[in-house]
């Protein structure tokens, strides 16, 4: 592939931790993320949330260290906790972007920060300085639930407004999903690509035998799994109403919730409280690659009940490992898992529909594997490298057909 040589400046709101010898350290997705960015960028920054120390309890980081990381520069931004520290950090916040983009000459940005948004630090600077300006679409957390109260709606309303905004101005508009960028585009816009988010690797891919094979050794109860950070926003409280509901219908289900996040003791407490039928089980995180595909391999069903309208990186996860989805029927979910084909899809938030959908699955083993087949088939092709030769061919073809 082409390189892209000009200096690229992307801005992420992920952290790093530099620990006490001065080694950067992050999480395992990520630094396989940003090994695939240096694959086809020359001359990369990294602007994004630095804390000094050890890295945290319960967490396992690896470090940015040797090579392709070598060529990679650090521009540490502040990693300030709750809105007060915000605005005491925000004028250093600008001063670190303004002088970072003045080196570059591509300005990649999501809108991924709270409670300082990356996005709109970095994109006013880059336009008044007259940088390429890429933006990238891949969740919508900022956007109010249904009966929020009225403060988050206007916060919603507000960050809507200006994502939009900064989408719209930008010279190369990434989204991971088609419904995000009928959203934020009129028809027809151009420099408007659609890139989803899978980290699936190739060798990760189950073969038809294997999957085949996997599926024969599943008997006893119809095992679910939940994988992902326990919020709100990935619809954990519904999940766990509908697993109650369930469990009142006489379901026999085996539930799995794998994941860190403030409703961790929610999942904790319901794992108490359901006995049987329907029996909850609430796991660490399982770390990335085989270990995780092996988890997923063991179940029936990936349950991906997002109130929002992002596309989970579960999607091609479990359809990776021939395992199908049983999901909310939001923009992202809906473009991946084809209903009664590779899975089945439900209101989001609405918890009896979700119940039924798990009373359906503890007594249709059979179909859920036909479901799961069918979206082995479809995955492939779909890898993280896949999707980043992608991007890199199109950043590429920009750049070379810019005035």
């Amino acid at each position: 592939m082409k390189l892209v040589t000009e200096p690229y400046l992307l801005f992420v709101c992920v952290p790093i931790t530099i620990d006490p010898q001065g080694c950067p350290h992050t999480d395992p997705l990520w630094v396989k993320d940003l090994a695939l960015h240096l694959e086809y960028i020359e001359d990369m920054a990294l602007a994004c949330p630095v804390v000094h120390g050890p890295p945290g309890p319960g967490t396992r980081p690896l470090p940015l260290s040797g090579p392709p990381f070598d060529r990679l520069k650090l521009v540490p931004l502040p990693a300030p906790r709750g809105r007060v520290a915000a605005l005491v950090a925000l004028p250093q916040a600008v001063a670190t972007a303004w002088r970072a983009i003045g080196k570059a000459r591509i300005v990649h940005t999501g809108f991924g920060g709270w409670p300082l948004n990356e996005g709109w630090i970095a994109c006013p600077i880059a336009k008044l300085r007259g940088k390429f300006l890429m933006t990238n679409i891949e969740s919508s957390f900022w956007r109010a639930t249904p009966g929020a109260a009225w403060h988050r709606r206007l916060r919603g309303f507000l960050a809507e407004t200006l994502n939009r905004w900064w989408v719209r101005a930008a010279d190369l508009r990434f989204f991971t999903s088609t419904g995000y960028l009928r959203e934020f585009l009129p028809p027809g816009a151009p420099r408007a690509h659609v890139n989803p988010a899978t980290w699936v690797d190739d060798e990760w891919i189950a073969s038809p035998a294997a999957a085949a094979a996997l599926w024969d050794q599943k008997t006893g109860p119809v095992r679910l799994l939940f994988a992902g950070r326990l919020i709100p926003q990935k619809g954990v409280l519904e999940l766990l109403a509908a697993a109650r509901t369930a469990g009142r219908m006489g379901a026999e289900l085996d539930l799995t919730v794998v994941g860190e996040g403030p409703l961790r003791d929610d999942c904790l407490q319901a794992s108490q409280e359901l006995a049987g039928p329907v029996r909850l089980s609430v796991l660490e995180p399982v770390s990335c690659g085989l270990p995780f595909f092996s988890l997923i391999g063991r179940q029936d069903a990936v349950l991906v009940p997002s109130l929002s309208d992002e596309q989970p990186r579960v999607l091609f996860d479990a359809m990776s490992q021939a395992v199908p989805v049983l999901g909310s029927d939001t923009g992202g979910i809906r473009e991946v898992v084809a209903p009664e084909a590779t899975g089945r899809l439900v209101p989001a938030g609405d918890v009896e529909a979700l119940a039924a959908a798990m009373v359906w699955a503890a007594h249709n083993r059979p179909t859920l594997r036909a479901l799961g087949l069918r979206g082995l088939e479809a995955v492939r092709g779909r890898t993280h490298r896949a999707m980043h030769q992608s991007r890199g061919a199109i950043i590429r073809q920009a750049l070379d057909g810019r005035p």
